[in-house]
């Protein structure tokens, strides 16, 4: 998950994303999931010689699809983003299944503090990177500002990711005390977005994919 993330939000720039449609951007973007797939999954994963450039070929020929359907507006661009995502992770869910390896098992990475960073990276990286992207085809989708382009301006990108980040340590990490504060902040902008109804799409969606991962990750860390 965290290799997929990283690869996908972090490491997908929008000059790859336009040359993705080409099948020169499409192998680079493939290269870099199965370069950093095998850097994390080696130490742990059976098979992942043959398992992890299987995984790259089938990223690259979803994300050929996906190039070929061609939705870059109105709401089924943010359904095929969606799907997309899904269809990716089931791939992990399907290689992780036929390796071997137990859902529920415990990876260590040598020492425990990197085990912890890696675990927290996948909330965290999504929430911030994968969250921003989220937000941005959802304001393409459905119109929810003049020029959806903003949110990924430096200035409201970096605002998101704190607030968003603010928000997942909290639950990770604190008591509900502090989930109140994280839950006054976001009914404040409720309010003073109320009358651009269309922005409460991206508060929302920003707010429930924070909470689902923080106290998901929260209750597999007390596990």
């Amino acid at each position: 998950m965290l290799a997929h993330l990283v690869a996908d939000f972090v490491l997908q720039p929008y000059e790859l994303v336009k040359l993705k449609e080409r099948p020169i951007g499409l192998g680079i973007h493939s290269g870099i999931h199965t370069l950093l797939m095998a850097m994390i999954a080696a130490p742990f994963l059976p098979r992942w010689w043959i398992i992890v450039p299987l995984i790259g070929v089938i990223h690259y020929l979803i994300d050929e699809v996906k190039v070929k359907l061609g939705y870059h507006d109105g709401p089924v661009s943010f359904i095929v983003f969606l799907a997309d995502q899904a269809v990716h992770f089931g791939v992990l869910a399907v290689a992780v299944a036929l390796s071997g390896l137990a859902f529920g098992a415990d990876i260590a990475f040598g020492p425990p503090g990197l085990t912890a960073i890696l675990y927290y990276a996948v909330p965290y990286v999504t929430v911030t990177f994968a969250g921003a992207i989220m937000l941005f085809q959802l304001a393409v989708a459905y119109h929810t500002r003049s020029n959806p382009g903003d949110l990924l301006a430096p200035g409201l990108r970096v605002a998101g990711y704190a607030e968003r980040g603010l928000t997942l340590t909290a639950v990770l990490f604190l008591g509900p005390v502090f989930w109140w504060i994280a839950a006054l902040w976001f009914g404040g902008r409720l309010v003073a977005n109320r009358h651009r109804l269309g922005r409460w799409g991206e508060i929302a969606g920003g707010l429930a994919l924070t909470l689902a991962l923080g106290f998901l990750f929260r209750q597999g860390s007390a596990r």
